[in-house]
């Protein structure tokens, strides 16, 4: 693997599944452009009744997010 792509690896959003509540919700996270850490940009607002269920919507946000223009997901 050669430095670009490990740098594109490090900006590529990621999705997260999360139990809070009693409910399960995503988010989608990409590393900060300086020092350390992660930056969430989008989140389900909705709570969903099991795992694979937030699981399966994330994963149709995080599609949507990666699509979109760079000046958009900022």
């Amino acid at each position: 693997m050669n430095l670009s792509s490990v740098q594109n690896l490090r900006s590529s959003p990621s999705l997260h599944v999360f139990e809070q509540e009693g409910g399960w919700h995503w988010g989608i996270t990409v590393p900060r452009a300086v020092g350390s850490g992660f930056k969430v940009v989008a989140y389900s607002e909705e709570t969903f009744s099991d795992e694979a269920e937030a699981h399966r919507e994330g994963n149709r946000a995080l599609a949507r997010f990666s699509d979109a223009p760079a000046y958009e997901r900022q």
